[in-house]
């Protein structure tokens, strides 16, 4: 198993706020701190190198958003993994990707053809969970910004950010995943036809799958 590697401190030239936010949702997403596990402000304001301020405002953004939870005598710790939860946020985020793909009437430029393709060659050919992980999120990402909605853009990254803790668990343990490379192909050739419907439909089957093997891992 890869090791993962702490963040870097945050630079002076990064927008504060949200880079912090974004490397406590690293942390998480690589398995660095692990379900159960307690987030500290302090550590986390040295690690990163800022105040306490931005820290605590990037606990409480992923606390709405679910990712973490908070109580007065534990401080923030991040939520543990739950077939229940997982049974409600896959089929969300399926969802979601579907009803951006669906806006895909006509087949996809040859520029974005290329670079969904070159990205999923690298991630068939990763044997490394986290970056295997990274690639996966950055694919979809992709295929959601297809829809051009932003609001849906932002409600499937946040939700994405909430199931890295079950995608980067079951990376880690079951080295499985044939099938979810098969399916990805799948979907990139209805989008190649400009079908966006069948593209919708086995994305929804996609995420099926990707949840009925995360709650076996599970049970």
């Amino acid at each position: 198993m890869t090791t993962p590697t702490p963040p870097e401190p945050i630079t002076r030239g990064e927008p504060l706020r949200e880079s912090v936010y974004a490397r406590i949702v690293e942390l998480i997403a690589s398995g660095h701190v692990t379900p159960g596990a307690a987030l500290t402000e302090a550590s986390l304001s040295r690690t990163l190198g800022v105040s306490r301020t931005p820290v605590r405002e990037a606990l409480l953004r992923l606390q709405a958003e679910g990712v973490v939870d908070s109580a007065l005598a534990r401080g923030f710790t991040v939520k543990p993994l739950t077939a229940r939860e997982c049974g409600e946020l896959y089929p969300v985020l399926g969802a979601l990707e579907a009803l951006a793909l669906r806006s895909v009437t006509r087949p996809l430029p040859d520029e974005v053809m290329e670079r969904l393709t070159s990205r999923l060659g690298e991630l068939e050919r990763c044997d490394d969970p986290v970056r295997r992980r990274r690639l996966d999120t950055h694919h979809h990402d992709a295929l959601v910004g297809l829809g051009g909605n932003q609001y849906l853009a932002t409600l499937a990254g946040q939700l994405r950010n909430n199931l890295a803790r079950y995608e980067i668990a079951y990376m880690h343990r079951t080295p499985e995943r044939a099938r979810a490379d098969a399916e990805h192909r799948e979907i990139l050739a209805a989008l190649a036809a400009g079908d966006g419907n069948r593209a919708a439909t086995l994305t929804e089957r996609h995420w099926k799958a990707g949840m009925e093997r995360v709650m076996t891992w599970l049970a």
